[in-house]
């Protein structure tokens, strides 16, 4: 199979691919997000408590150690989430791809077997990224 024959065809399943990580990411993102947000806010309460002196948490209201807090606690939730959506929505990708591409459509040859895997896996990593649970 000579690439240069087939760039098209490579390019548009790249491109259609990438759509669909791309939308399992931000969907994985905003469902990781509340969760890490949520177990995270006693340690960020503490971490906050402890960053500020005793004549510092005089000056301060409360009002805006808890915006502080919200802050700070959105700022960590928002890191991790990414940080563990791209971790999830890539390795359940790429074990649907090679699973799919190695051991279902073995006997197709290159090139439906590389559209039928990369447009599958992406499609089905992107379908399982709007489930309700996790």
């Amino acid at each position: 199979m000579e690439m240069l024959d087939n760039v098209i065809v490579f390019v548009i399943g790249t491109v259609v691919s990438a759509y669909f990580i791309a939308v399992a990411y931000k969907n994985n993102k905003f469902q990781l997000k509340h969760k890490i947000a949520q177990k995270r806010s006693d340690g960020v309460a503490a971490e906050l408590f402890a960053k500020l002196t005793d004549a510092e948490s005089k000056k301060i209201s409360k009002k805006e150690k808890d915006e502080r807090i919200l802050w700070r606690k959105n700022e960590i939730a928002e890191a991790e989430s990414m940080q563990l959506s791209v971790f999830y929505t890539n390795s359940l990708f790429l074990v649907l791809l090679i699973v799919s591409s190695f051991f279902i459509f073995k006997n197709y040859s290159a090139l439906p077997n590389y559209i039928i895997s990369m447009i599958g896996a992406s499609s089905i990593t992107g379908l399982l990224s709007t489930s309700s649970q996790k």
